[in-house]
Order: structure tokens, then C-alpha cells, then sequence
């Protein structure tokens, strides 16, 4: 027993310095690349390729079809077969090279076909760099969110670097021809982060119970309650969140061109990253004072909230600028959206994985946020922009309050889910995190 403490005793609380440089690196680059693109991507698509409001959403989801294939391989590669570094670094040298490639084509079908390819590649690296992350920290529950943090940073740069450097004092035509600089820089940076990806420290495959295959050990775990409705109510905060990744940049264009400024969507929307670098600085206290319940619950009600304050901006009759602060306020709540729930979603999972399946476990989670969600979420918001979109002698026109309070309702169901059929218990950290 003595033995026990004393090895207790020495064992570290935290990870080093260096570790956690080397992983906040990772994380800055990791969403640097989509950073560079995102927030912006669907007015890239729809005023300088021209896409129509289905076209918009069909490329959203063409962003998100690929992964749906991340659980069965990439799982299966980083829990069984290779080093998660090195299917790290292959998929982003590879994504980075399309996406300059991607940069540089019109056809509305060519980008479709190569976004959904792109996604294949990057996609699933975002849930290996987490899993690779869990592995390497001593306390997860509190370092994780300082270096997820990091990545919001890499999310948040390029939005300055792009708008105010690149597209500063652009308008009309000349802005729309200009956007396509946006895929140049996340393909750029994606190469830089499949070099940097080879640097990272080692995390082979877990040899322990190599005859057992990763993903049916997953799926077995579905019949847990609290994993099952986690999986429901993710799925369907997925398809909010791609909801407002299609529709945010447009709907802020309609805001600037009542004002008659120029290209400050980035910039604006990077407001939610701000905040979500304050929420996941405190977010592991959240979690212990709140619970995962609670802290999940909070995020749900974020995502609501924002909906509904979109919903309003052009109800109320106010001028260019009011309107902007009010769109500002709601993009602030994005912190509270993506740390509360997704963020915290990701640490759930990893808290109840079996640790030689957590590749699997990430990569399957993922694909029903990131995949199966935003895929859907993409049709979705596409057919109900075209539903809500009218053109009047060669002007667009769109019905925001009806585009906002549809997604607000798929918002509402997620809160009552969660309140009522995920379990409300606190979990203790786990013994083994070797």
C-alpha cells in the first residue's frame, strides 16, 4: 500500500512545457487551415461562382460527406495500424495541394466534386488531432481546453490577415473576384501542418487487443444511454451549427450592404472565437461545477439564443449599424456553442472510451457532428434558403427571420433532449490514463 502513494504521489499532475507547446502548435495550425476559408466560404461560393441557394448547401455538405467513411479506416489506421502523426501528415500535405487546386476552379461541379474529396482528407484529422491530444495529457479535463484554445486562435488569425491585408477597401465585383485568396491560404497552411505533423510525438497504434476490430468495440458502446443521446443531440446540433456556417457570411453581407461597407465577415464572425478563447479558459471549472449535463446544456441554449437574436436583426427596424452590433452579440454566443457543448462533447467521449479504442471513439463521434450532421445540415439549410429566397429585377432577397427561427426550432429540441434524457451524474477521472 505504501508503494501505492508513494507512486501516486510522484506521479505528474500536469504535462510539461514542452509537450504543451508542441500540442498547442498542432491545434493553432490544425484550424488555421480552416479558419482560413470557412466563415466565408458559402459568399465565395454563391456571389463570385454564382452558386444558387441548393448549390450553396450541396457544397456545404460536400464539405462534410467524406468523413462519413472516418470511423471504419481512420479509426481503424490510428488504433490498429499507423502512428496517428503520420496519417496526420499524409492527409494534410495531400489536403493542402487539392485546396490550391481548388483555388483556382469555376465549375460549380468541378468545386463540389474537389470539396468533397478535401474533406475525406481534412475532415478526420480534426478528430485525430484531439485524440492524438487526449493522449498526451496528464489532465485532460483541464489542459485540453487551454490547448483547444490555441486552435480557436488559428481560427481567428487568418480572418485579419485576409480582410484587412488582402481584401482591405475592396467592394462589389473587385471583393467577389478577390475571395478566392482565402483557399490559397489554407492550402498553404495545410502543407505547413503535414510537414509539422512528422515533428509531433510519437503515438502508435495500442497494441494491447490488436485482434479485436476498433470500430465494433465503438458500436457496442452505443447502447450506453448517456453515449446514445449524446449521438442524437450531436447530430442535431450539428445540423444547426452547419445551419450558421452557411448562412452567417451571407446573412452579415446583407447587414454591410445596407451600410455599404466592405469585407468584415471574417472579422466579425472571428467575435465567436473570441469569446470561445474565454469560455474554454475556464471550461474544465465549468465542468466541475456545472457537470457534463449542465455544461452541455448551457451550449444547447447557446445555439438557440443566437438563432433567435438573428432571427430579430432585420424585425426590428433598426439602422445599418445597430443591426451590426445586434448580429455582433449573437456572434459572440459561438463560444458558448462550440466550448459548452462540442468542445465538451469531445472530453465526454474520451472520459468514457476504453483506451485502446479512443481513435475510434473521436473518429466515430466526429462523423456524427462533423459528417453525418453537417451533411445533412447542408440540404437542409440549402432547400429552406431556397424556400426563403426571392429575386426581385436581378436582387436577392432573403426572408432572414424565417431562415433563423427554422434552425431555432431544431435548436429547441436539442435543449429539451438533453434535459430530459441524458443522465445527470459527475464521472471521476479516470484511474488509467497511460
Amino acid at each position: 500500500m505504501t508503494q501505492v502513494k508513494e507512486s501516486l504521489a510522484t506521479t505528474p499532475l500536469y504535462s510539461s512545457p514542452l509537450m504543451l507547446s508542441r500540442l498547442s502548435i498542432m491545434m493553432f495550425l490544425q484550424y488555421f487551415v480552416q479558419g482560413a476559408y470557412l466563415p466565408v466560404v458559402s459568399v465565395y461560393v454563391g456571389r463570385s461562382l454564382g452558386f444558387t441557394p441548393i448549390q450553396v448547401g450541396v457544397f456545404s455538405s460536400a464539405l462534410a460527406v467524406g468523413p462519413i467513411l472516418a470511423p471504419f479506416i481512420f479509426g481503424q489506421l490510428v488504433d490498429r495500424l499507423f502512428a496517428t502523426e503520420r496519417v496526420m501528415g499524409f492527409c494534410h500535405l495531400a489536403a493542402g495541394a487539392l485546396m490550391l487546386i481548388l483555388a483556382y476552379q469555376k465549375d460549380v461541379w468541378v468545386v463540389i466534386s474537389l470539396g468533397t474529396i478535401y474533406s475525406v482528407l481534412y475532415v478526420p484529422t480534426m478528430m485525430l488531432t484531439n485524440s492524438l491530444a487526449f493522449q498526451h495529457l496528464k489532465n485532460s479535463d483541464m489542459e485540453f481546453p487551454w490547448i483547444r484554445a490555441c486552435g480557436t486562435l488559428g481560427y481567428i488569425v487568418p480572418a485579419y490577415l485576409i480582410e484587412f491585408w488582402w481584401l482591405y477597401n475592396l467592394h462589389d465585383a473587385a471583393l467577389d473576384n478577390a475571395r478566392s485568396i482565402v483557399f490559397i491560404f489554407s492550402g498553404i497552411a495545410g502543407i505547413v501542418m503535414g510537414v509539422y505533423c512528422f515533428s509531433l510525438p510519437h503515438t502508435p497504434p495500442d497494441p494491447g487487443k490488436s485482434s479485436t476490430y476498433a470500430p465494433g468495440v465503438v458500436m457496442a458502446m452505443v447502447r450506453q444511454r448517456d453515449f446514445l443521446v449524446l449521438i442524437i443531440v450531436s447530430f442535431l446540433i450539428a445540423i444547426a451549427h452547419q445551419f450558421v456556417v452557411v448562412w452567417n457570411s451571407p446573412f452579415l453581407r446583407s447587414i454591410l450592404d445596407a451600410g455599404d461597407w466592405g469585407a468584415y465577415e471574417q472579422s466579425i464572425s472571428s467575435l465567436g472565437q473570441i469569446c470561445e478563447l474565454g469560455v474554454l479558459a475556464v471550461l474544465g471549472l465549468l465542468i466541475k461545477r456545472l457537470g457534463f449535463k449542465g455544461t452541455l446544456m448551457l451550449g444547447a441554449m447557446a445555439y438557440l439564443v443566437r438563432c433567435l437574436l438573428f432571427a430579430v436583426v432585420f424585425q426590428l427596424g433598426l439602422s445599418p449599424g445597430q443591426m451590426l452590433v445586434l448580429a455582433g452579440v449573437g456572434q459572440t454566443l459561438h463560444g458558448f456553442c462550440f466550448g459548452c457543448f462540442l468542445a465538451v462533447g469531445f472530453i465526454y467521449v474520451d472520459r468514457i472510451a476504453p483506451r485502446d479504442v479512443r481513435g475510434s471513439m473521436q473518429t466515430l463521434y466526429g462523423t456524427f457532428i462533423l459528417s453525418l450532421g453537417f451533411f445533412f445540415g447542408g440540404l437542409i439549410s440549402g432547400q429552406i434558403g431556397e424556400i426563403f429566397t426571392t429575386t426581385v429585377k436581378d436582387t436577392v432577397e432573403r426572408d432572414w427571420p424565417s431562415i433563423w427561427l427554422s434552425c431555432a426550432a431544431i435548436c429547441a429540441v436539442c435543449v429539451i433532449l438533453l434535459a430530459v434524457f441524458f443522465p445527470n451524474r459527475r464521472m471521476e477521472q479516470p484511474e488509467d490514463r497511460a
